[in-house]
């Protein structure tokens, strides 16, 4: 590389590197989206982007930046949506329209943002604010625009869509960076109401060492329970009448015995995008440990197992051990969007007023603790169950108990 070449080089390195810190200050929660995206010098005229990496020709740049540094920032940005809004994955049966509908998406999403730091000087007539890039593809195909395509492709686009082959594993990282971006926007890191629709399934995960039998035992009640009752019956007077009068026991073990257990129980899991699969994982370690020992609770019992985010994703009514059984082999994680505790309170609710839980005593939400609760505490127990090492602890309302794993 000669001298020029090394100069032109450093000098557009400088130009991407002062280009993101202003994007940076103007859009925060994207900070960790920018640092994702790397770039690097193409031989190939133009600019495009893999997933990974934004390939630029020098030349380009420098010229561009000469012409309007707001051109650039607004380039970079508008690469940089290309990748959270996943237009890299997603093929059409016609890939024009399909090209055209993602570049129109993401610029009418800056439009939106009014901010003169981002004006490249092209006046864009036709904005669909608010639309996402397959309703506008659907609006394209009905031919339902006045421009010809030549125009509009000239107005809105910006990078050489060359998209066949981006890198492996990169989509899942870009959706979990969408949802840390939805989180960081509204100033409370992984909190937020923007619901997901990933589905995962758990890994395997040790149990912890917590004692949830102690610490439910303080919401059993005595019921007799069907079974022999081997504690009361003596074996002195069944030898006797065995050995008088044949087969003939003086007495029998009880078929049923008093027991203190639980009878009712909500399990709830945080599955929003703050917690990984593993943390999740290890949630339905400890919610096996509670349901697997017949110890806990009665015979039959309704223990709802819910799984939310920002909404409730799913409701699982285990009534027996084996209903618990059958549901592990099948489970799959559902959410992984912001968080928000209320909604699992708000079907709680719905169920005691339907006298689906008559007597309701605890509930016990496995979380990392970093999300919206509720403003006011319900007349049931509310258990917040944190892993040691990632958890927020001093996050957790003073009325619920908050039960560190």
């Amino acid at each position: 590389m000669s001298v020029e070449q090394k100069e032109r080089a450093a000098l557009c390195s400088e130009i991407i590197r002062a280009c993101r810190t202003e994007l940076c200050d103007l859009f925060p929660y994207l900070e960790a989206a920018f640092a994702r995206l790397n770039w690097k010098a193409s031989k190939q005229r133009g600019f495009h982007v893999d997933g990974d990496t934004i390939w630029f020709f020098p030349d380009d740049l420098l010229r561009l930046y000469a012409q309007s540094p707001g051109a650039v920032r607004r380039g970079y940005l508008h690469m940089l949506l290309h990748c959270l809004f996943l237009h890299l994955y997603a093929s059409h049966a016609n890939d024009r329209l399909w090209d055209l509908a993602c570049d129109i998406a993401v610029e009418s999403l800056i439009e939106e943002q009014e901010i003169t730091r981002l004006s490249d000087g092209k006046k864009r007539e036709f904005s669909r604010k608010g639309q996402s890039a397959e309703q506008i593809y659907e609006f394209l195909k009905e031919n339902h625009f006045d421009a010809s395509l030549e125009g509009l492709e000239a107005d809105y686009r910006f990078d050489d869509h060359s998209w066949q082959a981006p890198g492996p594993g990169t989509k899942e990282k870009w959706e979990q960076l969408l949802l840390f971006a939805a989180g960081q926007k509204t100033g409370l890191g992984q909190r937020g109401r923007t619901s997901g629709a990933g589905e995962e399934v758990p890994p395997d995960g040790a149990a912890g060492e917590f004692d949830y039998r102690a610490y439910l035992r303080r919401f059993t009640f005595l019921r007799e329970e069907v079974q022999l009752d081997l504690d009361s019956f003596d074996y002195a007077f069944y030898q006797l009448g065995m050995e008088r009068y044949g087969s003939m026991p003086l007495i029998e073990p009880l078929e049923y015995q008093e027991v203190r257990r639980l009878e009712e129980l909500v399990i709830a899991i945080d599955t929003s995008g703050s917690c990984s699969a593993e943390i999740v994982g290890k949630f339905l370690a400890e919610t096996y440990k509670i349901l697997a020992s017949q110890e806990n609770f009665f015979r039959k019992m309704k223990v709802y197992l819910i799984q939310c985010d920002c909404i409730v994703q799913d409701v699982t009514l285990v009534q027996s051990r084996e209903d618990w059984m059958d549901y592990a082999k099948k489970i799959r994680i559902q959410g992984r969007g912001g968080t928000d505790f209320t909604p699992v309170f708000d079907y709680v609710r719905k169920l005691r007023e339907q006298r689906e839980l008559k007597d309701l005593k605890a509930l016990l939400y496995f979380t990392d603790g970093d999300g919206f609760y509720p403003s006011a505490p319900p007349d049931y127990e509310t258990a917040f169950v944190l892993l040691n090492d990632t958890g927020h602890p001093e996050l957790v309302p003073k009325w619920a108990k908050c039960l560190l794993i």
